[in-house]
């Protein structure tokens, strides 16, 4: 009777142990890998932490979220763009050249701020400010979709439509239905959307295919293989038509960005369409993205033709991506904000700084520059914005002006530094865009998007509610709990 009760507990424990051993060898390699990626201490501390404290659910959950890198993607992706960017350097000549180096031909026309971030702007991202471009503002979605409509209406050689998510709704069968249409007329279509962010694209956009267009996903997630990378997106927006025309921004595309579904309610966004030298720099991103997906080499003769000066404003496209090192729009995002000598107005849906940004803000402010935030008080991602409203009161105390924006979802991500510097694009104010998402900003030199920015942004804090230290005092305490919760969290966002 002893010896089978002694058979029994032996036939338990050893699975038991098997599955405990087991877990924490998972649970040690899994931490010598978050160690080895050189994060930031807090976040290594949490996925360590995480890990040791449940080592399967941890182990699947670094996975799937915790790598941030496309390690042996790296040098392929570097290697395409040396097909791609020598062709462009030919074709600019001289001036190319110049800029890249940061020699520009007429530096005593730059504010020395302008100056410095050109430069900065260029080592780091491997592209050069372009003159002779003619911008137009775009404010929400319904403005932008018919802007690029237009253009796409006018397509003769081709139309290259990236963006992070393509619902299939009434706005995206609209957009099918003129993308097909150009095809069959002969226009080159190409189609190209995160994995994630249109997970349901591809049977959607099936009649564009059948009509001659050509579909991609990047980083397709519904089958695994290697290059399975769950948590790093394609987040950028961007449309090129004939090497001529180019649109990027927030806006993606579906019912829900132009107000129309209820549950969403107003949505509240900002796009650019440019004409002139800097579309081909967003001619760039797309080929270098579209042969990531697909592996098909662009048609540079044919993607590049010259484009002349049509404008005065001066524009810079910055790419980022956890396909390099640099992070080059955290990095002039960082620099801006500590060039700022009179205004730092920011507008961003998703706000988690590092302690970097976070210090740089506090420190513009009180040096004595405006700084103000314009924050979403509702949002698609509730997490996120708990884990931003944690920071409310160490920047209020900084002399940080903090605003909520009332009527809808805030998702335009623009900012301001002085007069004549200001961005538009993909990119969020948080570490996710930094530093786990392909995003693509466009910077703008000159008063007069500046100003347009500047009176948009005006217009939307009359729509706003700034938050003072006695809002942030008089939170309750299981919202400080919340909040706090978020933030914890904020290494892993």
């Amino acid at each position: 009777m002893v010896c089978g009760e002694r058979s029994n507990l032996m036939e338990w424990l050893i699975p038991n142990w098997i599955v405990v051993v087991v877990g924490y060898l998972l649970a040690l390699l899994t931490s010598l890998r978050v160690v080895l990626q050189r994060r930031e201490p807090t976040a290594t501390l949490a996925w360590i932490l995480g890990v040791l404290l449940v080592p399967y659910l941890g182990a699947l959950a670094y996975l799937v979220f915790g790598r941030r890198r496309l390690d042996r993607q790296v040098r392929r992706r570097r290697a395409r763009a040396t097909m791609i960017e020598p062709n462009l350097e030919r074709e600019l000549g001289d001036d190319s050249r110049r800029a890249a180096t940061g020699r520009d031909s007429a530096p005593e026309l730059q504010p020395p701020d302008e100056n410095l971030l050109s430069r900065l702007s260029t080592r780091i991202g491997c592209r050069w400010p372009t003159s002779g471009n003619k911008v137009e503002l775009l404010v929400d979605a319904t403005r932008a979709y018919q802007s690029m409509e237009d253009a796409i209406e006018g397509a003769r050689d081709h139309v290259h439509f990236q963006f992070y998510i393509y619902q299939p709704d009434g706005t995206g069968k609209r957009f099918r239905e003129l993308l097909a249409k150009k095809a069959k007329e002969g226009v080159e279509v190409r189609v190209l959307v995160d994995g994630v962010g249109s997970f349901h694209a591809e049977r959607f956009l099936q009649p564009l295919v059948e009509a001659g267009g050509r579909f991609s996903e990047f980083l397709p997630v519904g089958r695994l293989s290697r290059h399975w990378h769950p948590n790093l997106r394609n987040h950028r927006k961007l449309v090129v038509v004939d090497g001529h025309v180019g649109f990027t921004g927030g806006v993606n595309i579906g019912d829900e960005y132009t107000g129309r579904k209820k549950r969403v309610g107003s949505w509240r966004d900002t796009h650019i369409r440019i004409e002139g030298p800097a579309v081909r720099h967003l001619q760039e991103i797309f080929a270098e993205d579209w042969h990531f997906a697909t592996g098909r080499q662009p048609d540079t003769a044919r993607w590049f033709e010259p484009v002349e000066a049509c404008g005065e404003a001066r524009v810079h496209i910055i790419a980022s991506g956890p396909d390099t090192d640099t992070q080059p729009i955290q990095r002039i995002f960082f620099a801006a904000v500590n060039s700022a000598t009179q205004r730092l107005w920011l507008t961003t849906p998703y706000f988690v700084p590092d302690q970097s940004m976070l210090v740089a803000l506090e420190t513009a402010a009180l040096r004595g520059c405006d700084v103000r935030l314009l924050l979403p008080a509702k949002s698609d991602a509730p997490l996120v914005l708990h884990a931003g409203r944690s920071y409310y009161n160490e920047l209020l105390e900084c002399g940080v002006r903090i605003f909520e924006y009332q009527p809808g979802i805030l998702h335009a991500k623009t900012m301001l530094v002085d007069r004549s510097w200001a961005t538009v694009g993909s990119s969020n104010m948080d570490v996710r865009s930094f530093r786990l998402n392909f995003e693509v900003n466009a910077i703008v030199y000159g008063k007069q998007l500046a100003d347009q920015l500047a009176q948009v942004f005006r217009r939307d804090l009359r729509q706003s509610r700034e938050i003072t230290l006695n809002d942030v005092a008089d939170k309750q305490l299981g919202q400080r709990m919340v909040e706090s919760l978020a933030r914890i969290t904020s290494p892993l966002l």
